[in-house]
């Protein structure tokens, strides 16, 4: 193996590591939900199966593009790039100086931008304008979460936006491109797996608590106390499966649904390895996400 073919693939590597493969979970499992139940309102597969199958596509795809481009984005102004050797060679760019690598994940996270906001545009012209406000709202929050000037995860609000941008709205902008009409249903129903979202970033500021309160970083952990910042967490655990009971009980799901009670080892796992400041909380809370957020989905489809 040449040199070249070597670093093209450690490069390619490096890229995949940016992009954080398994986090885009959370928007797969978001653009899904919004897709599954404007399905159970009879808003799919009615008239035309190869539009609303492309509908599907580009829902998907627009919403795994939306995310990766923020990991990036995050990964450049964070520079959180331990799992490579750093060139001490650096470039001026954007008013700093930078090596090579991070500019080109800079430059990827635009163009994932770009990519979304042209799949967007494309839906907003086959379905409705309403569909532009979501898709705004979602690229600039994506890319506002770290990057500068607004930054707003060192202001506190790293963990309720990321809950709504990547929750409620892209549920519901998912749901949008087929239902066409504003409805709470969506936003409603996919409260549940919606709120293992925050959990995921809690598991993150829980884990650095010490470094970001050291260095200054506002998170919401570092803003509210590392104590209350448990108490957010375990109130997250017991209001997704609370909800899930309730919406149960009152058959707006089905009770298939209540299998996501097989998860809570994982979650009690979860919840005491976050507590502890572990670096295994945050892959353990995904995991708990990952199983919770599938039973959830394929319990709507047994409707």
């Amino acid at each position: 193996m040449t040199s070249k073919t070597s670093y093209i693939r450690h490069l390619i590597k490096d890229i995949w590591i940016a992009s954080r493969p398994l986090s885009l979970t959370l928007a797969l499992y978001s653009t899904t939900l919004g897709i599954v139940i404007a399905h159970l309102e009879g808003k799919l597969f009615t008239d035309n199966l190869s539009l609303d199958l492309r509908k599907i596509f580009l829902v998907t795809v627009a919403g795994l593009f939306v995310q990766t481009a923020t990991n990036f984005i995050n990964d450049y102004f964070e520079c959180e790039y331990k799992y490579r050797r750093q060139s001490s060679k650096k470039y001026s760019f954007l008013g700093k100086k930078r090596t090579r690598f991070d500019i080109l994940i800079f430059l990827l996270g635009i163009v994932c931008f770009f990519i979304t906001a042209f799949i967007g545009l494309y839906l907003v012209h086959i379905t409705t304008p309403r569909l532009l406000i979501v898709g705004i709202l979602g690229i600039l929050g994506g890319y506002s979460y770290t990057g500068e000037p607004i930054v707003y995860k060192k202001k506190g609000l790293g963990t309720p936006l990321s809950f709504i941008l990547m929750g409620p709205l892209m549920i519901y902008g998912s749901y949008l491109v087929f239902a066409q009409r504003f409805s709470w249903n969506p936003i409603i129903l996919g409260l549940p797996v919606s709120f293992m979202i925050p959990l995921l970033m809690l598991s993150n500021e829980l884990r650095d608590f010490e470094r970001d309160k050291r260095l200054n970083i506002q998170t919401l952990t570092v803003r509210i106390g590392y104590a209350r910042g448990k108490k957010l967490f375990l109130s997250l655990l017991i209001g997704a499966y609370g909800l899930t009971t309730i919406y149960v009980f009152l058959r707006m799901i089905p009770a298939a649904a209540l299998l996501v009670f097989v998860t809570i080892p994982l979650a009690i796992i979860s919840f005491k390895t976050v507590s502890s400041a572990k670096k295994e909380g945050v892959p353990i809370t995904n995991k708990l996400h990952l199983s919770f957020g599938l039973i959830f989905i394929l319990a709507l489809l047994i409707k």
